[in-house]
């Protein structure tokens, strides 16, 4: 009753108001009504998240994927829901005519919870007058507001499993962003993809699936990075070829969603790039980064980036994947800050690190320091509670002539902790230095 109630409450926003004239005939209020799907906003969420990154690496409880997803009755901030786990048999057993009775090791059987907390986002639309310029634009509200959701869920699965600095190792043996550079070639490569493994292993993170090479059980495990990293890894040509036709021998052609996306297969690692689609400046959380948008001069103390503020509606987050404070790169300068807004950051002190402060012009490229993450994971890395379906939502004004239509979702995200170790045995974060290689 409630869904119907909003969806009533929608129609009548786009009901025919006195003084409404139309390009043609007029529209009665039937075929508005009727322009408007009776359940646009069914599916959004779990069509968001089949269609995102992690979504395609996610499974049910039991599944072995790095994205446990759980789908429960979540209608408020700080709704849970429960996933059971299972830990590892750690006792020795015992040999020989030893008494096993009463040294038998009791199951492991634990709950993790996830809480839940509200995110919602809109689309304004102008009321139309025609049947299929109302449809047209209720269905492209719909469209946008999935993939907005999509990169939402992704952005907060991301941030979650780059929450634990406990869980950093660094490119070339190095010890913080700080010592990461060019120079000693900190880059991702072959050996990181080593370090990651190796990383993983002693952590005793569960495999996403164990396969069989020379008679020994052998773990895989994943690893995800961004598109500079590819490019780097792309570049040596015996390397692409080898985890080709590695991916090739160990998936056997097969439709495992592993798979999906996956472009290589090293030393028992499955590698997937990730990238960005969004048409503004705005990098990935693997990668933060962004452009200059007013000249920052020699003196400066805030940096404009991105675009101009928005005089109505909202201003793009051209900053979103920075950190709240922290040091950038432009050119071959460092600059630390202390704050940020969608568009600035403030707080500057120039020529930090060792380098000289200069002018930088509009479209420069802005980054964090040059570092990148690569994330390494294996199963049931990350926890995530989803609602059964997100709620649509509306609001009108202009006397009716503007509608906006969207959607109110609870859901939430947690890495795996191990109950015992106080740690998360299933993930861990690469640093690596990210200069870019091109002049876009």
């Amino acid at each position: 009753m409630e869904l119907k109630r909003m969806f009533s409450f929608l129609l009548s926003m786009l009901r025919d108001q006195r003084g409404w004239t139309t390009e043609m005939a007029v529209t009665g209020v039937s075929n508005i009504d009727a322009a408007i799907p009776e359940f646009w906003a069914e599916g959004i969420i779990h069509d968001a998240n089949r269609e995102s990154f992690w979504g395609s690496l996610s499974g049910k409880e039991g599944s072995r994927m790095p994205v446990i997803v759980k789908t429960g009755p979540l209608k408020g901030k700080g709704d849970q829901i429960n996933f059971n786990t299972v830990a590892q048999l750690m006792g020795s057993g015992v040999t020989g005519e030893s008494v096993l009775k009463g040294n038998e090791e009791v199951m492991s059987i634990g709950t993790f919870t996830v809480t839940a907390d509200m995110v919602r986002h809109a689309v304004a639309v102008s009321k139309k007058s025609t049947f299929q310029a109302n449809f047209d634009e209720v269905k492209t509200a719909g469209q946008l507001l999935k993939e907005w959701m999509g990169r939402k869920m992704d952005n907060d699965r991301f941030a979650e499993m780059l929450n634990y600095s406990g869980e950093v190792i660094y490119a070339n043996s190095k010890t913080s962003d700080a010592t990461l550079n060019s120079t000693d070639g900190d880059h991702f490569g072959i050996n990181e993809i080593e370090l990651i493994r190796m990383a993983l292993l002693r952590k005793g993170a569960l495999p996403l699936q164990v396969v069989q090479q020379s008679g020994r059980s052998v773990p895989v495990y994943g690893i995800v990075y961004g598109e500079v990293e590819e490019y780097r890894l792309n570049t040596n040509t015996t390397f692409v070829q080898s985890v080709r036709d590695a991916l090739q021998r160990f998936s056997q052609g097969g439709n495992h969603p592993l798979f999906k996306g996956a472009v290589g297969f090293y030393r028992n690692c499955i590698l997937y790039p990730y990238y960005s689609l969004l048409q503004i400046p705005q990098g990935t959380p693997l990668r933060p980064e962004t452009t200059v948008f007013a000249t920052l001069t020699t003196a400066g103390t805030t940096l404009s980036v991105g675009g101009a503020t928005a005089t109505t509606g909202v201003t793009p987050n051209y900053t979103l994947f920075f950190a709240s404070s922290g040091s950038l790169q432009v050119e071959s300068e460092i600059i630390s800050y202390t704050s940020k807004t969608v568009n600035t950051f403030a707080g500057l002190s120039r020529g930090v690190s060792g380098t000289t402060a200069a002018q930088h012009i509009e479209n420069k490229l802005v980054t964090q320091r040059n570092v990148s993450s690569v994330i390494g994971f294996g199963a049931e890395a990350l926890f995530s509670a989803l609602p059964e379906e997100a709620t649509p939502i509306g609001e009108k004004d202009d006397y009716g002539a503007q509608i906006g239509l969207g959607i109110e979702a609870y859901y939430g995200n947690k890495a795996k902790k191990d109950a015992r170790l106080g740690r998360q045995t299933n993930l861990v974060v690469c640093k690596c230095y990210s200069e870019n290689p091109s002049t876009i």
